[in-house]
């Protein structure tokens, strides 16, 4: 897997999501809950600024990064952190006991292929954690906007890791209220793909909590995400 597989677009709505108070740290206990060590070597693949290594970091959690971009890479650096080479093959003590990726698989053209490249990554009982965007039919503008290859079934996301060698121990959609904001957006929002960052902030502080609720229900269903946890044998 190589850094022309990666597309960055539309970086000014993936600023705004820092905004997004209550459903970034959604996705860093979804981490952290399989952190079972201080000294686990974690992995955040799409590392992109640091957003989600900065979180964990703040609960004394420092993982890996991998990074493709050459300036974001920069950017790590001088956080800290270190910067996986994207084409490097490790060697068995340089594997991995977790790797979490957001929102980034829909961003590779070749998403098995990336797939198998983060299992050749993890340990033997490793766990690995991809959030997605969910369903084709809230392929939206914003979708286009920031470089979206596609949205995934949960079936789908399932069936990619699978053929990569991984056993799946959970799967579900998120966000279930999220599935029928972003249908309005896709028929009453902006055209090019700009996120309100006002509207942003306020279904993040109202909305998303309870429709984090909701997700025991409709988990199985539909959702604006999806997530899966896999393990390696």
């Amino acid at each position: 897997m190589t850094s022309s597989e990666f597309a960055y677009t539309g970086c000014d709505n993936l600023e705004a999501m820092t905004e997004a108070v209550n459903y970034n740290r959604f996705l860093i206990d979804c981490v952290e809950k399989h952190v079972t060590s201080p000294e686990l070597r974690i992995l955040d693949f799409g590392a992109g600024r640091g957003t989600y290594a900065d979180m964990l970091a703040e609960r004394n959690i420092i993982p890996d990064c991998l990074e493709p971009d050459a300036e974001l890479q920069k950017l790590l650096l001088s956080k800290g952190y270190k910067v996986v080479d994207c084409e490097a093959e490790p060697s068995e003590s340089e594997m991995y006991s977790l790797i979490y990726s957001f929102n980034v698989f829909e961003h590779i053209k070749n998403d098995q292929e990336a797939s198998e490249h983060l299992t050749s990554l993890l340990r033997p009982g490793g766990t690995m954690v991809i959030y997605v965007p969910a369903l084709e039919m809230l392929f939206t503008s914003m979708d286009t906007k920031v470089g979206h290859y596609r949205r995934y079934r949960r079936t789908q996301l399932n069936r990619i890791l699978r053929n990569a060698g991984l056993e799946i121990v959970e799967s579900r959609y998120c966000d279930p209220i999220g599935f029928f904001a972003t249908l309005a957006y896709k028929y009453a929002g902006s055209d090019d793909g700009t996120i309100n960052t006002r509207a942003l902030k306020l279904y993040d502080r109202v909305v998303f909590p309870l429709s984090k609720l909701l997700q025991s229900v409709t988990g199985k269903l539909f959702g604006k995400n999806v997530l899966v946890v896999a393990t390696k044998a």
